[in-house]
């Protein structure tokens, strides 16, 4: 069984990361109870769109020469693939994005246009089995979350956080296959210790980390019902699983209806965000704080919590729709 790792030092990767990707700021964000304060740590506005651009470009700064030389490959509906074709053209590393043929339009044109070679399959189970034949041939894997270096760059955004709010009580963080979630928990008890709370917001149509962690492994989902793109691959990843399960403190599953209202919310807003990036807004908003938090807090003494928008690359046809509603 793969051991966690509470060792990966997230500061390490903060230093490689420095001038190359933004710091995003946290904003105000009401969620109509008084008793929470809620921050956004807007990642939506990240270069390329994500979080992902974190961990793509510190695992493509630690290539070797020869690592270089035989291009990278990783499987992808879409963030991912763009934050490692950007990071591979900054570098002038040559890059293969693995898409499944439902992945937005978009987040394909994107990685094309970022110069990598983008190869369809019909599933994502056969997106997967393309990118393992690649990577038995010679390229060199950017595992999008079941990898140290992706964790570890991920990691900056809990870094951040600490830094910009040391008083936060709660930190959500969205969850796929677990990297970004595994990266800030390390990060936020790496920097403010144990008693901060960390919580993931799951789809539950793709329950890939919860069930891994009431498994105590990586567990294949036989079924994946959410339409929440980015948030359900296959399985959770062995490091994020067996890491998850020293460092976060819930896994809470959220509907598809609730993510849904919540990009629209967000959307009134101002922000561009696509469904995945407001899973955690809507676990929030939705009232599935637990309880036990929220006891004999007031207007005057809010829960200070902080949620994680993960994403802005919307398929542009979705994302006007929900802006006319209004």
């Amino acid at each position: 069984m793969t051991q966690a790792r509470t060792d990966i030092k997230i500061r390490d990767a903060a230093a490689r990361l420095e001038g190359v990707v933004d710091k995003t700021p946290l904003v105000p964000f009401a969620v109509g109870d008084e008793r929470v304060r809620l921050w956004l740590k807007v990642e939506n506005r990240q270069v390329t769109g994500s979080f992902k651009a974190r961990g793509a470009w510190n695992q493509i700064s630690l290539l070797s020469e020869e690592e270089r030389g035989r291009g990278v490959i990783a499987t992808s509906s879409g963030n991912h693939g763009k934050a490692l074709s950007w990071a591979a053209q900054r570098a002038g590393v040559p890059a293969t994005i693995v898409m499944p043929a439902d992945a937005y339009p978009n987040k394909i044109a994107a990685c094309r246009e970022l110069g990598a070679e983008v190869v369809l399959g019909d599933t994502r189970a056969e997106a997967e089995a393309i990118c393992a034949e690649r990577v038995a041939a010679g390229a060199v894997l950017i595992h999008p979350y079941d990898a140290e270096r992706t964790v570890q760059g991920a990691g900056t955004v809990g870094l951040e956080i600490a830094q910009q709010d040391p008083t936060v009580e709660v930190v959500v963080a969205p969850v796929g296959g677990g990297g970004l979630i595994t990266g800030v928990s390390l990060a936020v008890r790496q920097e403010l210790g144990s008693d901060v709370v960390i919580l993931g917001a799951e789809p539950e149509g793709a329950p890939s980390l919860s069930r891994g962690l009431a498994a105590g492994e990586p567990v294949l989902l036989e079924e994946i019902t959410t339409e929440v793109q980015g948030l359900c691959p296959l399985a959770s990843g062995a490091i994020n699983v067996a890491t998850c399960a020293e460092t976060v403190d819930e896994v809470l599953l959220v509907s598809d209806a609730e993510v849904f209202a919540a990009q629209a919310a967000l959307i009134r807003a101002g922000e561009v965000v696509e469904p995945a990036g407001a899973a955690t807004t809507a676990l929030v908003s939705s009232g599935l704080l637990p309880a036990r938090l929220l006891e004999g807090r007031t207007a005057l003494d809010p829960l200070r919590v902080v949620a994680v928008v993960s994403g802005g690359n919307p398929d542009p046809a979705q994302f006007e729709a929900v802006r006319a509603q209004g």
